[in-house]
This record gives structure tokens, sequence and C-alpha cells, in this order.
């Protein structure tokens, strides 16, 4: 009889090779990981369900699966630190205080009668659509030749990646869902486009905001799009004035640029962040010992080790317990309190990133979070936006 096999799907984000060889020596069973563009991930799951036992993905993706019945719910009675974790860093159940736009993590996390999904949870261990895990604040890394040529006490800004000074040396992600946000945030910094909620744009506001960037990727002010972390890397490692002066960018790329040696600024923008959170859903396909497997997995995720291999490229975790008897004090100190380094610092793959002295941009993760401008969204006109974005990458 053959052994049962735990099948993982993700991104690169998350399923790096720490994370995944890790699991691999803490669990008792087999598992295969596959690491995907998100796009490609998102729709292995909505058409194949069949084909994975456990998707680690964004939640503003989570009405889409949901929707198309690919994923079960998640019964919290299995999961041991249910009671500890948070959403965001914020408790299971509530809502930031401040407003915020785009799609807040835990507004659809709930399963509600009649099989919908919300943000209030139904009982002592309600059934929830994803579990989640990993969260960040996104936004764009500066060259010191950039820095260099900012006028005294200029206020950092998304407009900058719209900014003519740095003609043909802008770089941004090819996923459409975090580069409209922030390029609509941009447009609306730098006074180009009237945009009332930049997580939710009307069709005409997309086609605004796409009047004003279709004749600068005709002028070849974008000079590249990266698809992956490992692009971004390879991008801005190009020598000499080939390669961006800034770009968009991932926590993991910066500091794996960091710790090859490239002195990178990650910016802290005056009209606040782009924020993202992941979390782990579950095959409608699933039964069985299969299931228990997962289950398994899900449970290795909040029991500190993953959140240390993730804070380790930048990211935080939902469950911050274990993780704070995970790390040193001295990596809590840099990583989630946003105090000076004491000492020299390790990525999750054992190269120095951080040196002692320097402080992570932005302060400590409760700073960072609360300035988050808007969450990654599946916006209601998505299909719209994605046709634009389309014509956009092959104008």
């Amino acid at each position: 009889m053959t052994e049962p096999v735990l099948r993982v799907i993700g991104t690169p984000a998350t399923l790096i090779p720490a994370l995944t060889a890790r699991a691999q020596q803490d669990l008792p069973f087999r598992i295969v990981f596959e690491a995907l563009d998100g796009l490609d991930c998102q729709r292995r799951v909505v058409m194949s369900p069949g084909s994975f036992d456990v998707c680690d993905q964004w939640f503003h993706a989570l009405d889409l699966f949901w929707t198309a019945a690919s994923i079960q719910p998640v019964e919290t009675a299995r999961i041991t630190r249910w009671p500890e974790v948070t959403v965001a860093g914020t408790p299971i159940g509530a809502r930031p205080s401040s407003p915020r736009s785009g799609s807040w993590p835990g507004d659809l996390l709930f399963v509600q009668p009649g099989r919908s999904l919300g943000p209030r949870p139904l009982g002592e261990r309600p059934q929830i659509a994803m579990l989640p895990t990993t969260y960040n604040v996104d936004s764009f890394a500066i060259t010191p030749e950039l820095a260099a040529s900012l006028a005294p006490d200029e206020a950092q800004s998304w407009a900058w990646l719209l900014d003519g000074r740095w003609h043909g040396r802008t770089a941004l992600a090819a996923d459409p869902a975090a580069s409209v946000v922030e390029l609509a945030l941009a447009a609306r910094a730098a006074g180009l486009v009237a945009i009332q909620d930049p997580g939710d744009l009307t069709i005409e506001e997309i086609d605004a905001l796409f009047a004003v960037l279709m004749p600068l990727r005709r002028a070849g002010h974008f000079t590249r799009f990266w698809a992956t972390s490992d692009d971004a890397v390879r991008l801005m490692m190009a020598p000499g004035s080939g390669g961006p002066m800034i770009s968009a960018m991932w926590s993991p790329a910066c500091y794996t640029l960091r710790g090859q040696g490239r002195r990178l600024h990650y910016a802290a923008p005056a009209e606040g962040y782009r924020g993202w959170h992941s979390g782990l859903c579950l095959s409608a396909a699933a039964s069985g010992a299969v299931l228990d497997m997962a289950y398994a997995y899900l449970n290795w995720w909040l029991d500190g080790m993953p959140g240390a291999i993730m804070a380790r490229q930048g990211y935080y975790i939902s469950v911050p317990g274990p993780l704070r008897e995970t790390l040193t004090p001295q990596e809590w100190a840099y990583w989630y309190d946003g105090q000076t380094a004491a000492t020299d610092l390790p990525g999750s793959d054992g190269t120095v990133v951080v040196h002692k002295g320097e402080r992570r941009e932005g302060g400590s993760y409760q700073a960072r979070v609360a300035r988050v401008a808007v969450w990654s969204t599946i916006m209601p006109e998505h299909n719209y936006l994605v046709r634009r974005w389309r014509q956009f990458m092959g104008d």
C-alpha cells in the first residue's frame, strides 16, 4: 500500500527552501511542495482542487476559492493555538480602529450560516476559510544613487514610481493585484489622477490611471517587471547604470540584496504601505489520513520555527508567542520591536542581512501595520483591471 503524501502548493514568497526543508525535518510524513506564480497558484486552486491538499495563498484571493467551492472549512477545534491567533496583530473578530482601504483580511475569515463568509466568529471553535499565518507591509526600495539625488528633507512617496527624475530606471512587480494598487497610490500622490479609493477603483478611475501609465510605458519609464523576489534580486544586482534605481519590492528581496552587499533603503512612504496577509487553506478534496496530515502541517506553522524563518526575511506571523521563544532577543528587538540591531543578524539562509547598528525602516511591527494605506485586494472590477494590465504589460 502506498504511503500517503501531503501535497502543498503556494508561492515562492513563503515556500522558501529553509521553510520546506524544516517542514520535512519536523513532520513525520512526506511532503511535496510546489511553488507557483501567484496567479497560476490561484488558477490551480479554482480549477483543480484534486491536485493539492494544502494551499498557501494570500487572503485577498480567498473569496475566489470559496466561491468556486475548491476549499473546505478549517475546523479551529483542530488548531492547537487557535486562541492565540491574530489577524495582522489584531485579535480575532476585531478590526483596526482606523479605516483601511482594500480587503481587511478578517472580513471574510469565518464561515457563516448559508455557507457565506464574514467577520463574525460563530461559537468558541468556529469554522474558518483560511488559517492566518504570515503578513507584512510592502513599499519600494531605492539605491544609494537615488537617495543621494533627493532634495534635503524630501518626503518618501509612492509618487516616486512615476517621477521623471528616474525615467528608465523604475521597476515594478508583474502581479496586477499588487502593482495596480501601488500605482494608484503613486498617481494620486503625484496629483495625476483623482482616485477616491485605491483599493476599489471604478472603471473610470482604471481608465484614467492607465491613460497616465501607458505613455510612460511606451516612453520606457519602467525598465523591467519582476514576477518573484528572486527575479527582483537578479534585476537589482545589474551592475552600473543599467539596473533600476527604484523598484517596487517585497521584503525578502530587499534583505537578500543587503546580504549580497547592495545597500538599498526600503521606503516608508508618507501615504502609507500596501499591506497583505497570507494563510493556509484546505482542498475540498482532502480527506482521511491526508486531511489529518494537513492539520498537522497547519499546526506546525504556528509552533515558532516557521515564524522565525519568515521573520528572518522580514515577515510577521499570526501567533507571535512561540516565535518570541524561538528568535534570539536581538532578532526580536530588530524584526518586531523596530530597535537598533545589537549584533549582526542572519537571514533565513544564514547569510548576514542586518548589520549591527541598523534599524528597520518604519519601526516596530505595530507602527508599520498601523500605517497600512490599503490592503491587497481583488477589486469588484478585477476582470477589467486585469485586461487593462495585460495591455499595459504587452504595449
